[in-house]
């Protein structure tokens, strides 16, 4: 597969169920390498259900972007598109909260493609920082990151289940067209 294989859209509140799947296999991918903890499965039957991506499917200032192939989803992008601040307190931006691609298309493309098109969803809000988090256990996400212009910003933490784990706090200034209103007197 390459990139031209894939197309690109907005998601809609039927993409719930994908999306939840999708979420709930990187999720284990990523955190559950020593195996299924009961505290990492609550967490991903919970964050990650259908239900609650409904309900983010349905705020107005988020904005999830789906990558597929045929029928299937392949990766998607979570913007929440709001001046937030950041965890590392810094700054505000938008704030990119997911950007999850099957396993099995990693290192094709696709995670940079589906950042892009974030990017381009914060630049048209004008809103000139994008930040995220990044779990400091994950080298391979913080190196990406890095690797396409992310400046690590500071310290965060994200709490579950009553554990929490440490995390790293990644942001880009991005180019945003300024609109200037003349008035006459």
């Amino acid at each position: 597969m390459s990139p031209s294989d894939f197309t690109f859209r907005i998601a809609c509140a039927p993409d719930a169920i994908t999306i939840s799947a999708l979420a709930i296999q990187v999720y284990l991918d990523t955190y559950a390498t020593e195996g299924i903890r009961p505290d990492i499965a609550r967490e991903a039957h919970s964050a990650y259900s259908v239900d609650a991506f409904a309900q983010r499917l349905a705020e107005p200032q988020r904005r999830f972007i789906l990558a597929e192939a045929g029928d299937g989803l392949l990766g998607f992008a979570e913007v929440l598109l709001t001046d937030a601040p950041s965890p590392a307190e810094a700054f505000t931006g938008a704030e990119l909260v997911r950007l999850y691609v099957q396993p099995a298309a990693q290192r094709l493309g696709l995670g940079r493609a589906l950042l892009a098109r974030a990017e381009q969803q914060v630049q048209a809000a004008h809103i000139p920082i994008l930040w995220l988090t990044a779990w400091e256990g994950n080298h391979n996400a913080r190196a990406f990151y890095a690797h396409l212009g992310y400046e690590d910003a500071g310290a965060a933490t994200y709490s579950f289940q009553g554990h929490t784990v440490p995390n790293r706090v990644f942001a880009k200034r991005l180019e945003v067209e300024v609109c200037v209103v003349a008035t006459g007197s």
